[in-house]
C-alpha cells in the first residue's frame, strides 16, 4: 500500500469513527495530515489496520 493511500484510508477511518459517535477521534486527523511514512504506519498499527 502505497503512503498516500494509507493516509487517506486512516482519515476515511477517522471520519467514519466520529461520525458513528466518536467525535474525539477527529483530534487524530491533523495528526494523520502532518505525519511522515513512519508514523502513519505506527497509526495504523494504533487504530489495528496493519
Amino acid at each position: 500500500m502505497e503512503i498516500e493511500e494509507l493516509r487517506q484510508k486512516l482519515l476515511e477511518e477517522t471520519y467514519a469513527g466520529a461520525f458513528a459517535g466518536m467525535p474525539a477521534m477527529l483530534l487524530d486527523e491533523d495528526r494523520i495530515r502532518q505525519a511522515d511514512e513512519e508514523e502513519l504506519l505506527e497509526i495504523a498499527r494504533e487504530m489495528e489496520l496493519l
